[in-house]
Parts: structure tokens; C-alpha cells; sequence
């Protein structure tokens, strides 16, 4: 069968820089491509529709779009395609996929050529398709598919040259022509994540990637690529998506099977910095720990970094040393309160003590720090505020390098989705920077003065880090997202060629 899989534009919302804009190379897409190819002997195509033209932007309402057009999108699908697989990869970017999917179905006959959406399951920046398939039915998808793809996509290839019915599909969402009603098919999460083969990166345009001289995680080498360890999460953090998508699940790999991917990458790419996006891959501590004996056995010279935020409470000090030995130089931690009440109504568990001293030690160590910070869950207040103030302040005096500050937004999936007032007038708008929640001006003064305190913290107690960052920003070797941000905006506003779709 020929199949082509394509992933969406990057969406950047005006005037947000914490959360949308984010080049992600789309390792779940890569994965299932690299699954159906190796696996099951499909055809393949891959478009990526932001790294065919990175360097390209076109404006629709309050966003930014970067790549081509949904039309460019169309023209590229090769004839003889059975199969059309469309990637929910970010909830911002859900427009974009909205319009790739209205143009598909403008041009192409699709009759004998379903087309199928598949979920983003390894990021807090997505959302569960159980949640939001609507608009793709409304608009003309054939089926939409929860949960990680791989294990199910061979039942749903089987359903495609009707050997089984669509209730044998496990996550399979779609419409029943006799009834009209909408069928949702409770899905299975697989635990068997070494068995997958390794995302072949030969897929994507990832050159163009490299160009662009930002990346998720902070960028000190001109190539990088992402990887992931483990999937999943055991946490029932109630802004997340993740235990929605996840069912609360965490799955590691082998450490002699991660670690072997590091090094068939580097030989195979020449690249020495790897970007782990895990939702969490600190679970177990010992895993941690014998990944870093393995590379460390093997002499790899590597550059390694927790892009997203993982959970401090999961590892301890002398875990923080092996990182250290084996070339993690920047570790992202989530504390997303300095009030335990808050805390409590996240359903988040986070020992402050420990954080500081986790802090401290990777300041000592030379790895580059940074805490994620959710403000605006329903029922916080400004006393709560405060103490989050005070413990970003208490983080950045043992050394801290930067802090995230996000807007809690109701992403579909979430514990959160109905607690609050759904003003948003659709779900592209549900960022980190919600401008339609009735308190989004006090909580912006709230991030500003949580930021200001960061800042001035940080230039009072730790004045040669701060300058340093203006020497990285030169050289462009990020050693902090800030540095890379402020970089990445100026390049998206000065360098990049506009377009009108």
C-alpha cells in the first residue's frame, strides 16, 4: 500500500513566545513512518509541511504559519497514494492541519483514498484526539485514531481491505454510515516500546531543521536530533493532557537499546547532541543511572538534554552526578507551584526542599537548569502567586538558569478542559498565552513580575552567568532558551519570506 504521512505547519500565535513557534520535529510521525516502512513493507511518503520550506510565512488571523501552503501541501501527494495519514501534533497547530485536511478534500478524490488523523501522544503541547475529533469528521476525515499508532495501525490496515470490522480497531474513531451516530472505541496503551525500530531520520528534511540555528531544547551544536527513552507518564497532574493520552502509563526502553540509537546517530549524522523529549524520563532512577554507565562505557562524547520538563522528585543527587559524567548539561524540572495548596488542587506531588538542593548541585556540576511554571489553575490565588514568586526567587539565589512561565490553558484531554469558561473561539487558541481567559491581564502582570524577580535575582547573585548569556547569544551556542527565543524572533521577523496564502 502507498501511504503518505504528513505533518502540519509550525504555528506561532502573535505575541506569545513561551509556548507556540517551537520548531518539533515530529518524532511520533517519524516513528509510525519508519514502523509501516520496516515492519510492515509499506510505501512511503513523508511531507513535512514546516521543514519543506522553513524559511516561509504566511499570517492567518492571530498566527503565524511556517512552510508551505496547504495547496503546496496537495500538490505534493504522489499519485497512486492509498492512504493519507494527517499528524495532530500541537493543539496550536490544529488549524493548520484543519486547512491541509479542507484542501485534501477540495482537490483529490478521496473516495477509495480515506484519509486518517493520528495523535500526538508524546507532548504536553498536544491534545487527545478522543476529545477533539469533531472538527476532523466535520471536515472530512475518514477516521481518527487514538493513541500511540504504531501498535494499532496494522488492525486499522486490515480494516482498509476488509478483513475486520471498524470496531476491531481499538482507538479507532469514526462514523457508522447506518446510524449516523459517532463511535469512539476505547483504546489499549501497549507497553512493548522496545520492539519499535528506530526513526529514520533520512524521512524528514532534517537539514533544514539544522539551519534554522534553534531548536526546542537549548541549541549549542549546529546539529541535533531529537530521541526519545521512555513514553508516557504515571502522573495525574490535572492541567496535563498527558494522563489522557497516556492513561497514566509510563514506558522505558531498554538503556542498552537508547543508548545504541545515540551511537548509530552520531556515526550515521555526524551529530553529538541529542535532545530527549520524554514527558518523563526520570521515573526510575536506575535506568537513569545505567544509561549514563552505558554511554560512559562506550566513551560517547555527547551533549544531552531534557527538553521538557521532568519530574525533580523522580531522581536524587548522586543521579545528578552520573548525568553529569555521562554529557546531560541541561535538565529541565517542573515545579509548577511554589504553593503546596495550589499544588494539591493540581493533584501534582513536589518536595520544594529537594528541588533547591537538586538546583544547587547542577549549578556545581555546570548543568544548565531550568523550572516550569504554571500560573491561572482554577482556584489559585494571589496569595498562591506570591509563593511561587518567592520560590523562583528561592530557585535562582542556589543558581538557577532560567524559568518557564506558563498560562494554564484548558487543553482538550485535560482534568482542566471543562473547569473553565470556554470563551476561545477555537482550539488553536488554547496556548500558553490564552488571551481570551477573562483574567489573562492579571496573570500576564503576574508572569512579568515573576520573570522581573527571576531576572533581577539571577543578575544580583549570579552576575558571570548573566553575562554570558549576551557572549552565547552571539555565537549562537544557546546555553538557555531564553537566549535562543530572543534569537528565534528576530529571525522569524527580520530574515523569514512572507507570503500570502
Amino acid at each position: 500500500m502507498k501511504i503518505s504521512l504528513i505533518s502540519p505547519n509550525i504555528v506561532s500565535q502573535k505575541g506569545d513566545v513561551a509556548g507556540t513557534g517551537i520548531p518539533y520535529i515530529p518524532i511520533s510521525l517519524v516513528y509510525l513512518a519508519t514502523y509501516l516502512r520496516d515492519k510492515k513493507k509499506q510505501k512511503i511518503q513523508f511531507i513535512d509541511s514546516f521543514s519543506e520550506k522553513p524559511f516561509q510565512v504566511y499570517e492567518k488571523g492571530d498566527f503565524l504559519f511556517q512552510g508551505i501552503t496547504p495547496l503546496d501541501v496537495v500538490n505534493k501527494i504522489e499519485e497512486k497514494t492509498e492512504l493519507i495519514i494527517l499528524y495532530a501534533a500541537q493543539v496550536y497547530a490544529h488549524q493548520s492541519l484543519l486547512d491541509i485536511l479542507i484542501e485534501i478534500k477540495k482537490n483529490i478524490k478521496t473516495n477509495n483514498m480515506p484519509v486518517l488523523i493520528v495523535e500526538n501522544t508524546q507532548a504536553v503541547t498536544a491534545y487527545s484526539l478522543q476529545h477533539a475529533y469533531k472538527d476532523f469528521l466535520k471536515n472530512g476525515a475518514d477516521y481518527v485514531l487514538a493513541g500511540e499508532s504504531e501498535p494499532r495501525i496494522m488492525s486499522f490496515l486490515e480494516l482498509l481491505k476488509g478483513k475486520i470490522k471498524e470496531k476491531d480497531v481499538d482507538g479507532l474513531i469514526w462514523k457508522d454510515k447506518k446510524t449516523k451516530k459517532i463511535i469512539i472505541n476505547p483504546k489499549i496503551v501497549y507497553q512493548d516500546v522496545d520492539a519499535l525500530p528506530f526513526p529514520d531520520w533520512s524521512l524528514v528534511n532534517i537539514k533544514n531543521y539544522w539551519k534554522l540555528g534553534y531548536a526546542h531544547a537549548p541549541l549549542s551544536n549546529k546539529k541535533y536530533l531529537p530521541i526519545l527513552s521512555s513514553r508516557g507518564c504515571p502522573l495525574i497532574c490535572e492541567f496535563c493532557v498527558v494522563p489522557s493520552t497516556n492513561e497514566k502509563k509510563w514506558r522505558p526502553r531498554n538503556a542498552k537499546s537508547f543508548v545504541d540509537e545515540l551511537e548509530i546517530n552520531s556515526k550515521k549524522y555526524g551529530v553529538k547532541e541529542f535532545h530527549l523529549e520524554d514527558l518523563n524520563p526520570t521515573v526510575n532512577r536506575y535506568r537513569i543511572v545505567d544509561i549514563c554507565k552505558e554511554i560512559m562505557k562506550r566513551k560517547l562524547k555527547l551533549s544531552l538534554k531534557f527538553a521538557a520538563g521532568t519530574k525533580a522528585e523522580t531522581f536524587d543527587l548522586e543521579t545528578i552526578d552520573w548525568m553529569a559524567k555521562a554529557g546531560f548539561d541541561y535538565i529541565s524540572i517542573s515545579p509548577e507551584s511554589g504553593s503546596p495548596r495550589v499544588l494539591k488542587l493540581m493533584r501534582k506531588y513536589f518536595n520544594h526542599a529537594q528541588a533547591l538542593e537538586q538546583v544547587k548541585k547542577m549549578h556545581k556540576l555546570g548543568i544548565v537548569s531550568q523550572a516550569c511554571i504554571v500560573i491561572g489553575f482554577p482556584g489559585e490565588t494571589d496569595k498562591d502567586l506570591e509563593l511561587t514568586r518567592r520560590y523562583v526567587k528561592a530557585l535562582t539565589k542556589v543558581g538557577l538558569d532560567e524559568v518557564a512561565l506558563f498560562i494554564m490553558t484548558p487543553v482538550p484531554g485535560s482534568a482542566t478542559f471543562d473547569k473553565i469558561a470556554p470563551a476561545y473561539t477555537d482550539i488553536s487558541k488554547l496556548t500558553f498565552s490564552p488571551k481570551w481567559r477573562k483574567e489573562y491581564k492579571h496573570l500576564l502582570k503576574w508572569r512579568f513580575k515573576i520573570l522581573k524577580t527571576f531576572l533581577f535575582t539571577k543578575m544580583t547573585r549570579h552576575p558571570i552567568k548573566t553575562t554570558r548569556h549576551g557572549t552565547d547569544f552571539l555565537r549562537r551556542r544557546f546555553k538557555t532558551k531564553y537566549e535562543m527565543t530572543i534569537y528565534r524572533i528576530i529571525k522569524t521577523h527580520l530574515t523569514f519570506k512572507k507570503i500570502k496564502q
